[in-house]
């Protein structure tokens, strides 16, 4: 029986990140609460004999002028890896075109690989989301994920990405947001996959990585601020089998707040 499983449809995301320009990293205060950005929700679903496809996303549609153009390009960047050229302006087009896009490609590959789907339950699937997780006075963060699923009874692919935004310059935050790493900000990176995996001690920890704990990376995406702390999110494959996910973890805001180059205080 098949399974649908959430999958990060945007590994490509990387290429908004080396061309986005710099910006200064003036602390601003994350304990303030407002809901400055209005956003729309925009979505979409289309399906055929060929495979099924989803895409939702928020939309934003008042705020200021940077964080607008930020935004909308992590959007369209995460839809179509960042190719702008050609594409409508229209947030409903883009959505429908998106799909549009996958059910034909699900067709030429079903025919260059001469693969026949003789039932809609053997039909591939994609879908994505790119939604508002976040938000107050001086920041916002918007999350990815999705899932793939291709016929042939192999396993679907998932993931999730999040992105912290400056809402006075659009500034998107990555790596450093964090100021340093030290011995105790990897004990509390420690503690976070216990908890995610529901062990208590970290030799019960090595038996779900495939990496000794202490020898243990950094995200390949930078965190990203959310309700609950910072959020360190991995890859499938990153740090431990197909079977255990995708590891993530949050960091509260009093035990991350030495380590931010943002203020948690107003």
């Amino acid at each position: 029986m098949r399974k649908t499983i959430f999958f990060l449809f945007l590994m490509l995301m990387t290429v908004a990140c080396s061309q986005r320009k710099e910006t200064d990293i003036t602390p601003v205060s994350i304990d303030q609460s407002s809901d400055t950005l209005r956003t729309e929700s925009i979505s979409h679903e289309l399906e055929n004999a060929t495979g099924h496809c989803e895409v939702a996303f928020d939309w934003p549609v008042a705020g200021s002028p940077a964080l607008l153009k930020a935004l909308r390009e992590y959007i369209v960047t995460a839809l179509y890896d960042g190719g702008y050229s050609s594409l409508p302006t229209n947030p409903d087009s883009l959505a429908t075109l998106w799909c549009e896009r996958k059910l034909a490609s699900f067709e030429q590959s079903l025919s260059d690989m001469k693969i026949r789907v003789n039932s809609p339950g053997e039909a591939p699937e994609e879908g994505i989301k790119i939604l508002k997780a976040w938000e107050n006075d001086a920041l916002v963060t918007y999350e990815v994920s999705g899932f793939s699923y291709f016929t042939g009874g192999g396993r679907g692919t998932f993931g999730t990405r999040g992105a912290t935004f400056r809402k006075r310059d659009g500034h998107r935050y990555g790596k450093e947001i964090l100021k340093n790493e030290d011995d105790h900000l990897h004990a509390l990176m420690i503690v976070g996959l216990m908890r995610f995996f529901e062990v208590t001690d970290t030799n019960a920890l090595k038996q779900k990585l495939t990496i000794a704990p202490d020898m243990l990376p950094m995200p390949a995406y930078p965190p990203y601020l959310l309700a609950d702390g910072l959020r360190f999110q991995y890859n499938v494959y990153d740090i431990c089998r197909f079977d255990d996910g995708d590891p993530w973890f949050s960091i509260d805001r009093e035990d991350i707040k030495p380590y931010l180059n943002i203020e948690t205080s107003p």
